[in-house]
């Protein structure tokens, strides 16, 4: 039997050739381009763009992407813009009418082209990172998280990002892809944790006030500029704002800390990466008492949600298969070794 798919995230599409993406920018944009590079993406047709003395960024939407969607992103980047200049995020290019994006005609339809600046650094999954690191990395995400959510509910009406399987309370989009996962060994933990999360995770959750969120913050969305040793690591740009969504703030806080086990190694307790994270964010942003409770189990959630999903992809899309399952078998590992130690509560007191 063949498992299912969201074609939202698996439909395929005719990929776009860089010769085509120059002359593109240069009718909807008016750049002069010099250069143009394909970045690796699961579902749309990134570009790094040389025009003169500037770089930056062209993405063409996949075509099933809503224009509402990819609208409520540019605004939240052209709100960062104003009100926390601060903040380092990419900005908006208008194209040459005023436009914050064109809408190109393809085989596949209609897509939406928008262009960003381009942010300096290395991704932070690039090389090991100390606790400090994260430390420092939660409190940034705590600042963002509250400008984010205060863009999204000061616009009228208030902005909701994408319905998708990526978010994580959003367990009937993702859950029935579960026999998409080939290896019965990882199949069996991700099951095991999605009953655990139906029964006695997800209705509390969700009962808890829904933000807008970036919902993605992990080590290839950020990008770090590393200091002389001992001094912090400067943060130079959060990326992919693609799957800004509505959820609890906890749910948000879950997806980045699932990441923090892979920054620091294999070494220590499991839990400790994750714990740190959650200090520097809280330094910020405290949570109340139901949020702590939630967010072991909500960790192992979005472990299991991108074990699911990447699996799908890459079931369906053979052209994205190796970007999509690069991250299985660290993702088995710490399902495994957080499992076996899952703390009652992180952050806070007893």
């Amino acid at each position: 039997m063949t498992a299912p798919s969201p074609p939202h995230l698996t439909a395929p599409f005719a990929a776009v050739p860089v010769e085509r993406a120059a002359a593109l920018l240069a009718r909807t944009h008016a750049l002069a381009v010099d250069a143009v590079e394909r970045l690796a993406t699961e579902r749309d047709d990134t570009f790094r763009v040389r025009s003169g003395d500037r770089m930056l960024v062209a993405k063409l939407a996949h075509p099933l992407d809503d224009p509402r969607v990819v609208a409520d992103q540019l605004a939240v980047l052209e709100a960062l813009a104003r009100i926390r200049p601060d903040l380092p995020v990419p900005r908006v290019l208008p194209a040459a009418d005023g436009a914050l994006s064109a809408t190109i005609q393809t085989v596949d339809g209609p897509r939406l082209l928008r262009v960003l600046t381009h942010l300096d650094g290395e991704t932070l999954g690039s090389a090991p990172r100390s606790l400090g690191d994260l430390r420092a990395l939660g409190a940034l995400h705590a600042r963002l998280a509250r400008a984010i959510a205060a863009i999204g509910d000061a616009a009228d009406p208030p902005l909701q990002g994408a319905p998708t399987e990526w978010n994580l309370l959003a367990l009937e989009r993702y859950g029935p892809l579960v026999p998409a996962i080939g290896d019965p060994a990882l199949r069996s933990a991700i099951a095991a944790v999605i009953e655990r999360a139906a029964d006695a995770v997800l209705a509390p959750a969700r009962a808890l006030p829904a933000v807008l969120a970036h919902n993605d913050l992990h080590g290839d969305n950020v990008l770090v500029r590393p200091g002389p040793p001992g001094t912090p690591l400067e943060v130079t740009g959060v990326l992919d704002f693609g799957d800004m969504t509505r959820t609890a703030r906890v749910a948000d806080l879950a997806v980045a800390a699932s990441y923090a086990r892979g920054r620091v190694g294999e070494a220590g307790p499991p839990w400790a990466a994750a714990t740190a994270y959650v200090a520097g964010y809280e330094s910020v942003e405290p949570l109340d008492p139901a949020e702590h409770a939630l967010l072991p189990d909500l960790v192992l959630l979005r472990l299991a949600q991108r074990g699911i999903l990447n699996s799908a992809i890459a079931a369906a899309n053979p052209r994205a298969a190796e970007y999509a399952s690069r991250n299985l078998s660290a993702i088995a590992r710490d399902l495994r070794e957080l499992g076996a130690s899952t703390p009652h509560r992180i952050g806070g007191t007893p």
